[in-house]
């Protein structure tokens, strides 16, 4: 069976933040189930437990939800100090979560049960940028390779992506190879993917609209910037912000998303790992701060921060481009949409 989970800005009170849709094998999506958290901007299943970003009169928090395929039932929340949390990653039992206004990386171990458990370790990131918005250290995301032994984390504030080594227990040591990589002023990297074979990563920045690609060495995790590409329209308005960024099942295509532009730009990835000019997609949308892939890649899910809705598009799995919406739904202020099947 396959699901999407959504999260959404709320008010305080959290009202069916998270939202759990049952998926037809045509693509069509049907309410099946909700939860209440306070602006979960990310959403990650793992074996049977939804983890969501949420927010406290005081500070952060992560949901655990358990999901049995009928509904969501909270099983934990792990409360910690300052801002709101903006993207969630699993390592087998460690848990990492981007804090983007405090500047900090979160980790905490979890349980056999996946509950987290232990005690909350906090790394806390200086420096700022150029731009307005890079006024102090804003940590974003946090991905590790294909194969959990490093993690990049994107700081938008002070244009870096750190470098870590994963050890056995969780804990982030700074890759002796190579402990950050600098983007250019002004760039705010965002969010970022890897090839199958972690031989390549691709990072989309939030400010400069950009997709910077990168050849990886997958034994040592040591990064060398390869290209760099637009992925919004020079027509864009002033105000776009580009947001999420993702291969395609076969690593042929990738894909990143622009709010203000409300378009997708779906690049072509050749032999070299390089990228061919974009070609922009609408995203039926307004506002795409998040979108995934149907396992197996026929429809994609985009979320529509702006407008209010999420949208399943078909996808021409041969060219890569997909067609206009065939189901459409009312999440309002959406943020996260993660296809899933169970």
């Amino acid at each position: 069976m396959q699901y999407i989970f959504t999260g959404s800005y709320t008010g305080p009170d959290g009202k069916d933040g998270v939202r759990c849709f049952a998926v037809s094998p045509e693509g069509k999506l049907t309410l099946l189930c909700t939860a209440d958290a306070h602006s979960p901007t990310y959403v990650v299943y793992r074996d049977g437990l939804l983890y969501a970003c949420g927010r406290t009169p005081s500070g952060c928090c992560v949901h655990t939800f358990s999901f049995d395929g009928r509904g969501l039932t909270p099983a934990h929340r792990l409360d910690a100090p300052g801002g709101s949390l903006c993207h969630l990653s699993v390592v087998g039992r460690t848990l990492y979560a981007s804090c983007y206004p405090g500047g900090a990386l979160l980790r905490c171990p979890l349980g056999a049960d996946g509950i987290p458990t232990g005690a909350l370790a906090r790394t806390v990131y200086t420096g700022g940028g150029v731009h307005p918005r890079q006024d102090g250290a804003h940590i974003h995301s946090a991905f590790p390779s294909p194969d959990n032994r490093f993690l990049l984390v994107c700081d938008l504030g002070s244009d870096r992506i750190y470098n870590y080594c994963i050890r056995p227990s969780g804990e982030l040591v700074p890759n002796p190879e190579q402990a950050e990589i600098a983007t250019a002023a002004g760039a705010g990297p965002r969010h970022l993917t890897y090839n199958r074979e972690g031989t390549r990563v691709y990072a989309v920045t939030e400010l400069s609209r950009q997709v910077l690609v990168y050849a990886r060495d997958p034994e040592t995790g040591l990064l060398y910037e390869l290209q760099t590409s637009g992925c919004a329209p020079e027509t864009a308005p002033a105000d776009t912000l580009s947001a999420d960024i993702h291969l395609s099942d076969d690593g042929h295509c990738l894909y990143a998303s622009s709010r203000g532009a409300d378009c997708i730009a779906l690049f072509h990835v050749l032999e070299d790992g390089t990228l061919s000019e974009p070609f922009y997609l609408p995203s039926f949308t307004a506002g795409p701060r998040h979108f995934s892939f149907q396992p197996g890649g026929a429809h994609i899910v985009i979320t529509g921060q702006y407008s209010g809705t999420v949208v399943v598009c078909p996808v021409d799995r041969r060219t890569g481009l997909y067609v206009p919406a065939i189901d459409q739904v009312s999440v309002p202020q959406a943020t996260c949409a993660q296809w899933v099947e169970i």
